[in-house]
């Protein structure tokens, strides 16, 4: 007698007891994973360093920065444009010098001290030249005269500025010398502008030996002097000058030289401060075509003879 065996297939429930059906090792080894998957999950908030702020190392910090600025400041070297260059280990940089205005002296002011008070390299070194050959600044104005300070420098230095009681004397004396010098001048006699020697002249105040040898030659060019005011056309004598000197010149016209129209030749003629070799040229072809002058009428037939001209002519012409 055979007995048969019918296998029985296991239901979708059974299947799926049998995947997550563990043995008791198995299931301490899955708890032991889930602690440490914990544990790594949370271990960075466990070990959080001190972030806390130190605002007295920070501001430590801050002083010793500013410290080492400082230091920077007073090696630094500056370049034309007033600006000092700070080197930190081996990063250059470039950053402009704090100013600060305070009262000096300008004659005796270090470089360091114009550095302080904003002054470019170049205009400092341009003081440094002029005070070096002797120049001096007799009052806080002339800080306005050095070759290169800008004008916003002026206004904002000026207010400090202090001469020496001393410099300031010296000027005064220098201006007491010179109205005192002008005094003596003011204290000569009248002269007659065309008897005059250079020694004369130089007795004028303003005329000096060049403006003396000048005025005696542009006399004898013209013949002598008719007026005073001719006195005022010799080159390089200036108007202000002129003005000084005119209460003590006196005109003598009677012996100035007079050239004869009708006979004069060009080199003549032109040889004349007053004519020029056009004006000396028609004169003469007007003489050929027309004959002698016999008044100043004639002469104004001339097309290049001028009313003003034959005024300044006519106490030099003789028919």
């Amino acid at each position: 007698m055979y007995l048969s065996y019918t296998h029985i297939a296991p239901t979708g429930a059974n299947r799926f007891k049998e995947y997550f059906n563990f043995s008791k090792k198995e299931r301490y080894g899955m708890i032991a994973l889930l602690v440490m998957l914990i544990f790594l999950w949370y271990a960075p908030l466990l070990f959080v360093p001190d972030e806390t702020f130190d605002i007295k190392g920070f501001t430590r910090f801050e002083q010793d920065i500013a410290q080492l600025e400082q230091e920077h400041v007073q090696s630094g070297k500056d370049d034309d444009s007033g600006e000092i260059y700070y080197a930190a280990s081996d990063i250059s940089y470039r950053k402009p010098v704090k100013t600060e205005a305070f009262y000096f002296d300008p004659n005796t002011l270090k470089p360091a001290g114009w550095q302080r008070l904003g002054i470019s390299g170049r205009t400092i070194q341009t003081i440094q030249n002029f005070i070096a050959k002797g120049g001096k600044f007799y009052k806080a104005e002339d800080i306005g005269k050095i070759y290169g300070l800008k004008k916003q420098d002026y206004a904002r230095l000026l207010p400090y500025v202090r001469i020496a009681k001393k410099e300031m004397e010296q000027k005064q004396e220098k201006s007491a010398g010179a109205v005192s010098y002008s005094g003596r001048k003011n204290r000569v006699s009248s002269i007659s502008i065309n008897i005059a020697d250079t020694t004369a002249f130089i007795t004028l105040p303003g005329i000096g030996s060049k403006l003396a040898v000048r005025i005696i030659s542009f006399r004898e060019k013209l013949g002598g002097f008719y007026s005073v005011g001719q006195i005022a056309e010799v080159y390089g004598l200036s108007d202000s000058v002129f003005q000084q000197i005119k209460p003590y010149l006196l005109c003598d016209a009677e012996s100035i030289k007079k050239i004869n129209i009708n006979t004069a030749g060009i080199n003549e003629l032109k040889a004349h401060p007053y004519i020029k070799y056009q004006v000396g040229n028609a004169v003469i072809q007007y003489r050929l075509q027309h004959g002698n002058f016999k008044s100043d009428g004639d002469l104004k037939q001339i097309h290049v003879m001028t009313d003003d001209l034959l005024q300044k002519l006519s106490p030099y012409i003789n028919y």
